[in-house]
């Protein structure tokens, strides 16, 4: 049975709105698009996730068992902490329950058929485009999609990228959830990737007034579940509350249910529950993931144009120079000197 502490669902307003908004992008998707979320860990993205897969499943809901209209599965690392592009190709297959791919990795795999010949990635991304058209199916949703930029070689991650574009079709739409990694870390790196994209931040709460009224209305709702001493205790550390925990939830809720813990069925005083606070070090990566996915997402939300040299206007010539000549060397002294013997 769950503790008192996790019993409600996430109602908070910045899960409510990006979940109300996530839906409804996804729901009136016309095809060939990529809609995206991503957040800070720990935020509830993979709740969003669930809602998402939950909310398309009821209402596609097909007579004929061999249609599949929705495809959802999580991504993990397989290879150098990075996607392989050929476990994706299975995980795709089996969603799509491929008969030559679905009974891989099960318990009873050596008593179905298996192919003589292996199973390359070509061959792979071949019947996954066959499979999705056959079983018609409209929405491809993959959770955990940071891992699928897990690699500092931009052309790795491209490819990577680009090939899950087949999940994506003018009549498909492909959802990729995920932390601030994607915005950072190659989603805007292909024009015609982006070209397709869809973003929407899922942001963890700030100091400002707007964020700071309803992170007391959240810790105001954790005190009359949980056991604390001075009744306002919560409310009084609100602002450390919400510099420890990065504004996000679900860090939140890690830090009071370690202190709900630590306490053995006692009221929670504040050095309890400053004792679960994370340490600075795991606060500031976090923090520095934030501050990069953020970055990210305004630089590629940028409406600002002026600088950008309008369509079918030439660039300006540099004045005194003809085309294609370069800049003298004035320093003549910093030439080296050849002295024949």
């Amino acid at each position: 049975m769950k503790p008192m502490l996790f019993a409600a669902p996430l109602k908070h307003r910045n899960f409510v709105e990006t979940r109300d908004t996530v839906i409804e992008l996804v729901r009136n998707s016309p095809g060939n698009k990529i809609i995206v979320l991503v957040g800070p860990t720990q935020i509830g993205k993979s709740l969003i996730f669930q809602y998402l897969v939950e909310a398309l499943r009821n209402e596609l809901r097909a007579e004929n068992a061999a249609i599949i209209p929705l495809i959802s599965f999580t991504i993990a690392t397989s290879q150098d902490g990075r996607i392989s592009p050929k476990h994706l190709w299975v995980m795709v297959l089996k969603a799509l329950r491929h008969p030559m791919y679905m009974h891989i990795g099960e318990f009873d795999e050596q008593q179905h058929y298996r192919p003589s010949r292996g199973r390359d990635e070509g061959s792979m991304r071949v019947a996954t485009e066959v499979a999705l058209d056959a079983r018609l199916t409209i929405y491809a949703l993959l959770d955990e999609a940071h891992h699928l930029t897990h690699t500092k070689d931009r052309e790795v991650r491209s490819n990577v990228l680009q090939s899950i574009k087949c999940l994506m079709a003018i009549h498909r739409t492909l959802v990729l959830v995920g932390g601030y990694e994607l915005a950072y870390r190659g989603l805007f790196d292909s024009a015609h990737f982006v070209g397709r994209v869809i973003c929407v931040e899922f942001a963890p709460y700030t100091d400002c007034e707007a964020d700071m009224r309803e992170w007391l209305g959240i810790l105001k709702f954790f005190s009359q579940r949980i056991s604390v001493s001075p009744k306002n205790l919560l409310i009084a550390e609100a602002a450390i509350l919400l510099n420890v925990s990065n504004g996000s939830f679900g860090l939140l809720e890690k830090i009071l249910w370690q202190a709900h813990i630590s306490s053995h069925g006692k009221a929670i005083t504040q050095t309890v529950l400053r004792a679960a606070f994370p340490t600075k070090a795991e606060h500031d990566v976090i923090q520095r993931d934030i501050d990069a996915g953020q970055k990210a997402l305004a630089k590629m939300n940028s409406t600002d144009f002026e600088r950008v040299t309008p369509v079918g206007e030439r660039v300006p010539k540099k004045k005194g120079k003809k085309p294609f000549e370069r800049n003298p060397n004035r320093n003549l002294n910093s030439l080296p000197v050849i002295v024949d013997e």
